[in-house]
């Protein structure tokens, strides 16, 4: 055999190969639970998609203790933002009260502060490494 011949033939099929991206998950824990009832709706996204509601991802969780979380699997690293809120009257939609503020508890990530209006991405973004990351989220 020609050590050559079949070193050229391995680097040709390496560069042919693609190269595999890589891949992060991400767990999203929520804290501040008031009652042990309802649905958490769990909405994933990037900085695009932030204004715009264009998750990338989405999860629900049945409340059924209190320390509910998600999981999101296979993510591209880079930056995201999260945004929730607990479904207590089960009507699949945050219930607003007087003025379109929320009635239901809800939250951002990096417990992002809320000022007339839900915080910019800049003040929710997280980035997301290819070792994963978590983040814990209070609902108010």
């Amino acid at each position: 055999m020609n050590f050559n011949r079949t070193l050229a033939a391995l680097a040709a099929a390496c560069t042919l190969t693609p190269a595999f991206a890589s891949a992060a998950d991400l767990t999203v824990q929520v804290t501040g639970l008031e009652e042990a009832s309802g649905t958490i709706y769990v909405a994933l996204f990037d900085e695009a998609g932030w204004s715009t509601n264009s998750a990338v991802g989405t999860a629900r969780i049945d409340v059924t203790d209190a320390a509910p979380s998600a999981q999101f699997e296979d993510l591209a690293p880079g930056t995201y933002g999260v945004k929730l809120f607990q479904d207590l009257n089960g009507d699949g939609e945050l219930a607003l009260g007087k003025f379109g503020i929320p009635s239901e508890p809800y939250g951002f990530s990096n417990d992002a502060p809320v000022r007339f209006g839900p915080p910019r991405f800049s003040d929710a973004g997280f980035e997301l490494t290819d070792t994963g990351a978590s983040q814990t989220i209070t609902l108010r």
